[in-house]
């Protein structure tokens, strides 16, 4: 269980660099890309939390921070995994039952 959850963490980690370090573009657009965009650091960091721990800790970590617009989407985003899990589960669970 450890191996995977480090696994898991890992990767997760890695992509969230991975996306922040590709978000910058030329000198130009970088100011305009640092206050709007998909990959702002706190939207990243919120998203992360919605995804691992919930909405739950995504509504937290976005009040605690006083990113106040980003708590109803990570609200919404949590909320859209664990619907979307729910189904991918059932879905694993009758595919592969003996």
């Amino acid at each position: 269980l450890s191996l995977f959850l480090t696994l898991l963490y890992s990767i997760h980690g890695l992509i969230l660099a991975l996306l922040f370090h590709f978000r910058k573009g030329p000198k130009q657009q970088q100011k305009q890309e640092d206050e709007e965009g998909p990959f702002v650091p706190q939207r990243l960091l919120v998203a992360s939390s919605a995804a691992i721990g919930g909405p739950a800790t995504a509504a937290a970590l976005a009040q605690a921070n006083g990113w106040n617009s980003l708590v109803v989407p990570s609200l919404l985003v949590g909320n859209i995994g664990y619907a979307i899990a729910t189904f991918a589960g059932i879905a694993y669970y009758s595919l592969f039952r003996n």
